[in-house]
């Protein structure tokens, strides 16, 4: 009879934490972090790059509708002696799972061929990735390792 008590007892208590435990609760304002790279050395106008980023929202709201021509991805190509260049994506529509809003998850994204600073055999260059939702909120933003680019 303890036996049985006992088991009674146990299940009651993790049924209760478990029926306690909340789903996290994430900022209304998108957060980022740099997951991976598939290659920090490439061949110029030969090789692609894919970046994944993870992500995490309180309201739910990243992506674009297929209606909306607006960009919500900002992928910045910053190497020394040249000036910035910001590529812009559109990140489609992320639709939350669930009764809650948060929303998690990763992008994989495809960067096409690099060109090179004229004149040079070799450049370098960094990506830094900052992500919007639809409600205007700019996500923290972050940097990818150093990529070395072969140009000839």
């Amino acid at each position: 009879m303890k036996k049985i008590l006992l088991t009674i007892t146990t299940i009651f208590v993790f049924a209760q934490l478990f029926s306690c435990l909340k789903p996290p609760k994430f900022s209304e304002t998108p957060l980022i972090e740099f997951v991976s790279i598939n290659s920090t050395q490439v061949q110029q106008q030969v090789d692609s790059i894919q970046m994944i980023i993870s992500f995490k929202d309180g309201d739910g709201d990243l992506g674009s509708l297929e209606s909306d021509t607006s960009t919500n991805c900002f992928i910045t190509d910053h190497r020394p002696g040249k000036p910035d260049y910001t590529y812009t994506y559109k990140i489609p529509f992320i639709t939350p799972k669930g009764t809650t809003k948060d929303i998690s998850g990763t992008i994989a994204i495809n960067l096409p061929g690099i060109t090179c600073i004229p004149f040079h055999t070799t450049d370098s260059v960094t990506y830094k990735i900052v992500i919007m939702d639809r409600a205007g909120n700019k996500s923290n933003e972050v940097q990818t390792p150093v990529i070395i680019v072969n140009c000839q």
